[in-house]
């Protein structure tokens, strides 16, 4: 079971953003949601799998993401503001910082972030001259990889999850294959070898998982599948296990 908390010193929004999660996760993750004043407390909090960190201003973000780091021990952190923009200063914070969300971006865009940072990605706009909209997002994606050894057992769907969310986005079992195996970063001769077909015919189901999915790109084709409601086998109970055990 996946543990987020939300730390927003906003009661409204803090609120919201717990009830909007509640939605988007699975019955697997509970949300907790605290102000700033969980953050003066001397002693560790239980760990939990990801903080989502409201940021009001940007001089105090370092302040706020160490002690995010000293309480929880969070397996990581998505950072949201009001700011589209990334602050420079980010590249001092925590490694456990994985993402970054304005808080004007749509539910299905912070639905996605949330479910890639679970899965062990990461997400950030653009650092400059963002205008926040989903294709800033898309560009700078960063979704997990694996080595060419085998995919771990906790990142391959089993029969039922896979035929519910392969109808779930319209596409037959062999093109959710292929995408489920695209969402790990692996080159398309990787994917021919891994589903023994050759690379012309995954770059031919490839392109009408696209079409099917109305997309044009790889890190799009993912962020509209996790934003309709599927995993692609990325679970949130432990989702680190696979690059662990390798």
């Amino acid at each position: 079971m996946a543990t987020l908390i939300v730390i927003e010193p906003h009661p409204l929004q803090r609120l919201g953003l717990q009830r909007l999660l509640a939605e988007i996760t699975t019955p697997a993750c509970v949300v907790h949601a605290e102000d700033y004043s969980v953050l003066n407390s001397e002693a560790p909090s239980h760990e939990c799998d990801l903080v989502l960190l409201s940021i009001i201003s940007f001089e105090d973000i370092q302040k706020l993401a160490a002690a995010t780091e000293r309480i929880y021990s969070p397996k990581a952190i998505l950072l949201l503001s009001e700011s589209n923009d990334m602050p420079h200063m980010v590249q001092g914070l925590p490694a456990s910082v994985a993402g970054y969300v304005p808080k004007d971006t749509c539910p299905a865009v912070l639905q996605a972030s949330v479910m890639l940072v679970l899965a062990g990605g990461r997400c950030f706009p653009m650092r400059s001259h963002s205008s926040g909209t989903q294709e800033d997002f898309l560009t700078n994606l960063k979704l997990p990889k694996l080595s060419s050894a085998d995919t771990p057992k906790t990142s391959k769907p089993n029969e039922e999850i896979a035929r519910t969310e392969y109808e779930l986005l319209g596409l037959t079992p062999r093109q959710y294959e292929v995408l489920v195996l695209l969402a790990r970063g692996l080159p398309m001769k990787e994917v021919g070898r891994r589903l023994n077909i050759s690379v012309a015919t995954a770059k031919a189901h490839t392109e009408t998982l696209y079409q099917r999915l109305d997309v044009h790109n790889r890190n799009a084709a993912v962020y509209e599948a996790f934003a309709r409601g599927a995993s692609l086998g990325w679970t949130t109970a432990n989702p680190s296990a696979g690059e662990q055990t390798r």
